[in-house]
């Protein structure tokens, strides 16, 4: 079986668990209270609308890849992970005003909608914000719950949550510096490049790859350190790549606005790279559009322009290559089994091609 037919076959399956979580989710929402309700049929709709289950996928190859047996328990890990993934979207969504994911209205932003002709605007977004929030919770928990209860013998599951609960705390201080990052309108490159660390690696990357090895019972001071050396040179290309796919891909291909970055004030590591050198006229221009609410299509072509211009554009896809060549490489060098080994190396060519 290819790369691409394992991807496809493995996608198939999780959605249809994932699914099948939702609907379990929805039914016990339904006796509770109907707003949790409607709001998670929201997100189901959110859920299934796109996103390439690629944690998922990525914890399921390496558990088998490193000797584990049990499918039906590793696959209810892998929604766990999913369930994981949209629980920081949807709070990212938050952080972010986001309007749309997978082509989608955001969560807060459907219940924001429904309220608008009912409340003022600062009352509909504060009710949406509140309804994000909560069942951004709501998977948090469950995603806990699902790996607590897969049936993965007691120390195991104990070691799994332990890293899980590690994983999860990198990711929210990667997120908070972001935040710091966004506020304080500038940061070195190695700032940043810690905060993609953190924010997109570890969660996407390095926690299915070790999960998989903890729950197999083979996690060892020789797996773990490779698995996370593969993911932080990955999650970091990943990251390079999804600030070039924010502002210069098509919204059609994404799902999401190609205009959220520049108007959140995003200072992607592209903007730092312009900002540095741009010419005091061009920083100036960086400044005024960057963080600037309802842009013009001029605004954004000067903004696009100017990334282009400074050469920050090819700057990023030539260190987004090289991060990618740099897993890639350690995976080559490794002793994992040639199975795994080939996955991880297809996964890195994958992911250096994808559009969305």
């Amino acid at each position: 079986m290819d790369f691409q037919q394992i991807l496809r076959g493995s996608k198939t399956v999780l959605d249809g668990e994932l699914e099948h979580q939702f609907d379990t989710l929805i039914v016990r929402a339904k006796k509770e209270s109907p707003l949790v309700e409607s709001a998670l049929l929201q997100t189901k709709k959110i859920a299934l609308a796109g996103g390439k289950r690629i944690r998922g996928i990525l914890l399921q190859q390496a558990y088998f890849g490193v000797g584990g047996m049990e499918k039906r328990k590793i696959l209810k890990v892998a929604v766990a992970i999913e369930l994981l993934h949209l629980f920081f979207l949807i709070h990212d969504d938050l952080i972010d005003r986001g309007k749309l994911r997978h082509g989608q209205k955001t969560l807060q932003n459907f219940f924001t909608a429904k309220e608008s002709s009912k409340e003022t605007i600062l009352e509909a977004e504060h009710f949406g914000n509140s309804v994000a929030l909560i069942v951004g919770d709501l998977l948090f928990a469950q995603a806990n719950r699902i790996i607590l209860e897969a049936g993965f013998e007691a120390s195991r599951t104990l070691a799994a949550l332990t890293f899980f609960q590690e994983m999860v705390a990198l990711t929210i201080a990667g997120q908070a510096q972001d935040i710091a990052i966004e506020k304080a309108k500038r940061a070195s490159e190695q700032a940043v490049l810690a905060m993609y660390e953190n924010k997109t690696a570890r969660y996407t990357f390095q926690m299915p790859l070790q999960l998989g090895a903890i729950l197999a019972g083979t996690a060892d001071k020789k797996t773990q350190p490779l698995f996370e050396a593969y993911s932080l040179a990955l999650g970091v290309a990943f990251q390079l790549q999804d600030d070039l796919l924010g502002i210069f891909s098509q919204k059609a291909k994404i799902g999401k606005s190609t205009v959220s970055d520049i108007e959140e004030g995003k200072l992607s590591l592209m903007v730092v790279f312009a900002k540095d050198e741009a010419s005091s006229a061009d920083r100036k221009k960086l400044n005024e559009i960057l963080g600037k609410r309802n842009l013009s299509q001029k605004e954004i072509q000067v903004f696009k322009d100017l990334l282009i211009k400074t050469g920050a554009k090819a700057t990023t896809q030539k260190l987004a290559q090289a991060y990618f060549l740099k897993g890639k490489r350690v995976v080559e060098k490794s002793e994992l089994n040639q199975s795994l080994k080939t996955f991880l190396t297809e996964l890195a060519q994958y992911l250096e091609k994808r559009e969305s």
